[in-house]
């Protein structure tokens, strides 16, 4: 893959990995961090991908991996803090359900996000948060209970 390529790619699934670090870390200054750190790592390891065409999902889970680690991290330091007013620009038309989807916890909240608003196949999503497909059904499946219960 070209520098070119890869910069084309990044451009398209930027709003996905940023929508991705977001549900998992709720808080804008930090999922952006992790876009960053997911783009600079993924063209570090670029020989390693094998396939161009499965470049949404090999990013997608960088940058979930990325989340995943500043998490931990502003975990040991201090608390994650809500973070009322998302941006516009990666909010749905529908704020009273993204609302709703950020009130769900995170494993839930990851599986929605990737499998209603980034349109990932149970498969996908399974490879992406590294987790075995029932593990992908069951827990969208407990949060489209709570999403009912909420709404």
């Amino acid at each position: 893959m070209t520098k070119e390529e890869f910069v084309q790619h990044v451009k398209s699934d930027t709003l996905p990995m940023y929508r991705l670090a977001y549900s998992i870390l709720q808080n804008s200054a930090d999922a952006e961090d992790a876009v960053s750190e997911a783009i600079v790592h993924a063209y570090e390891k670029l020989d390693t991908l094998k396939k161009a065409d499965s470049f949404r999902n090999w990013i997608l889970q960088i940058a979930a991996n990325e989340a995943k680690k500043i998490y931990r991290q502003n975990k040991r330091t201090s608390p994650v803090e809500w973070e009322e007013n998302l941006s516009p620009e990666f909010y749905d038309e529908h704020h009273e359900l993204w609302d709703a989807v950020m009130q769900l916890d995170g494993g839930y909240r990851d599986v929605i996000v990737l499998f209603y608003y980034e349109r990932c196949t149970i498969p996908e999503i399974s490879r992406i948060l590294e987790c075995r497909q029932g593990t992908v059904k069951s827990r969208l499946h407990r949060a489209k209970e709570q999403l009912r219960a909420m709404l």
